[in-house]
């Protein structure tokens, strides 16, 4: 069960960053721009993005 709560664990930007290397200002670009991946309004200053999500997002930019 602790695997499956992992997995739908929202992460911030500093946690994207730490685990994929995607940079919390490219992110910040991305929300602003529309382009980025998915993520959740928590308050004025808070976002978090959605693991599942995130990663079909990631999934979908390849480039074969």
């Amino acid at each position: 069960m602790t695997a499956s709560l992992n997995r739908r664990r929202l992460l911030s930007r500093d946690e994207i960053q730490a685990e994929y290397g995607i940079t919390r200002r490219w992110l910040e670009l991305a929300a602003h721009r529309g382009d980025g991946p998915p993520m959740r309004k928590i308050s004025r200053r808070m976002v978090r993005y959605d693991r599942a999500e995130f990663e079909a997002w990631l999934d979908a930019s390849k480039v074969d």
